[in-house]
């Protein structure tokens, strides 16, 4: 028996329903990202030395994706449509390993392989032209310490940053990719990178990435739970993150946030569309410890140290 589609707009042509759901799936800031209607949820990927967790999400029109089940012509259009034009990718990275004994190679070789796959099973992931990329490095041996700096942790984390973002199409990348880099150093990892005069590669991190059409990346230092050692004790027992707690990507009721996200300082940001820089933007606090590792942050982002 053939059944007739329905339709919510009778007499709306079909290029003005396109206008319908774009601006649908327009964002705004109170507009949370979603899951709903996504045939690919959560992806965690969990190693050595990263987890890694991998999350498809959108601003659009959740009740209208639900009318699929009731045959309206609307909702059969939209959801195609969401997936090849309004998807943010979103891409939660956790360095918890030993950054001295880390291999680059080992690592892409093993990431590749699991990204090879999702696009096999999900093709309009290669179209995704939107990423949001948030990165904790909190290494369990602190700085890297490379002979004569020539091996930094700015390079090693572009690097994962990169293997990434292979999952974009190259010409999508280079069309319309708006990839945003958010690089979340812990607290104790940028006060021993400030003590021992060790040189991140702040430089490398932040320089052009010109194979997007438009990019952002940010430098930001986590807050220091102060009163963790507001305590005589001699011996003072530190936290240990619990295996949940590992996780960057939140999904709750089809939600998708950002954990740990209340107190972070951001040091440096520089955002960059068809090659060209339009902000470069620090922050300074009136805390003299803080400012000292704010500022010590800032000179090797200028090159000052």
């Amino acid at each position: 028996m053939t059944t007739h589609p329905r339709f919510l707009f009778d007499n709306l042509p079909p290029e003005l329903r396109l206008e319908v759901y774009s601006h649908l799936s327009t964002p705004y800031p109170t507009t949370p990202a979603c899951t709903a209607g996504l045939p690919l949820k959560l992806k965690t990927f969990s190693c050595k030395h990263t987890t890694v967790q991998i999350c498809p999400v959108h601003y659009g029109a959740k009740n209208l994706l639900a009318l699929q089940a009731y045959g309206f012509q609307e909702a059969r259009e939209y959801s195609p449509w969401l997936l090849n034009n309004a998807i943010e990718l979103r891409i939660g990275v956790r360095f918890h390993g030993r950054i001295n004994t880390f291999v680059q190679a080992d690592w892409d070789k093993k990431m590749a392989a699991h990204l090879r796959k999702l696009p096999k099973a999900f093709p309009w992931l290669r179209k995704v032209a939107k990423y949001d990329v948030q990165l904790v490095w909190s290494p369990v041996d602190g700085v890297l310490r490379s002979r004569g700096n020539k091996r930094t942790a700015g390079r090693v984390v572009r690097d994962i940053v990169g293997t990434l973002m292979g999952l974009m199409d190259g010409e999508v990348g280079r069309k319309k990719g708006c990839v945003k880099v958010k690089l979340r150093l812990a607290h104790d990892v940028a006060l021993e990178t400030v003590r021992c005069g060790t040189r991140f590669g702040f430089g490398e991190l932040l320089a052009g990435w010109g194979e997007f059409k438009r990019w952002e990346v940010g430098l930001w230092k986590e807050a220091h739970a102060e009163k963790m050692f507001e305590t005589n004790a001699r011996l003072i027992p530190v936290p240990t993150l619990k295996k949940e707690d590992m996780s960057l990507l939140r999904v709750e009721r089809g939600e998708v946030t950002w954990a740990h996200t209340a107190q972070q300082l951001v040091v440096r940001k520089h955002i960059s569309e068809d090659g060209r820089t339009e902000l470069v933007a620090h922050e300074e606090k009136s805390d003299p410890d803080l400012g000292y590792i704010v500022a010590s942050l800032v000179g090797e982002c200028l090159g000052l140290s």
